[in-house]
């Protein structure tokens, strides 16, 4: 029996989590703490071991980086526990906004690890922007870190 059974026309020109351009780019590996892993294209925090990561929220607030996808994941997109995560410092990626942005806005951090440009309660991405604008909440932009 068939997983799939439709196939689109077209290709969607971004997935959460990909880089944007080919422009350079500083990618670090961490190892994934959190037991139900790291999906693509959020931000994470600095784990309890030196080369640790996790979900960025809560009382993890020690910004790292984000998580790039991994094409060559199988079964969930995902970095599960234990794994080495790609993680962006610097250059470009897409993710989705939480709420409607414009380019050249400076890029924030809720408590819950969603990207948003409103300042308010939210952590500051040192030396972020979005390189990109969305018309609504949900869709996505790219980010542009260092």
């Amino acid at each position: 029996m068939a997983l799939q059974t439709n196939y689109p026309d077209i290709q969607p020109a971004a997935t959460r989590g990909m880089q944007a351009t080919m422009l350079p780019s500083t990618i670090i590996s961490r190892t994934v703490e959190d037991v139900a892993g790291l999906a693509f294209g959020l931000a994470v925090a600095q784990g309890a071991t030196d080369k640790g990561i996790v979900t960025f929220g809560g009382a993890n607030l020690k910004f790292v980086g984000i998580t790039l996808l991994d094409r060559s994941a199988t079964g969930l997109d995902l970095f599960p526990q234990r794994a080495s995560a790609r993680v962006i410092t610097k250059g470009d990626i897409w993710v989705t906004a939480s709420v409607a942005v414009a380019a050249g806005d400076p890029v924030y951090l809720t408590a819950a690890g969603a990207f948003t440009n409103v300042a308010t309660n939210n952590t500051a991405i040192t030396g972020a922007r979005w390189d990109t604008s969305t018309t609504a909440a949900a869709q996505l932009a790219v980010v542009r870190l260092g």
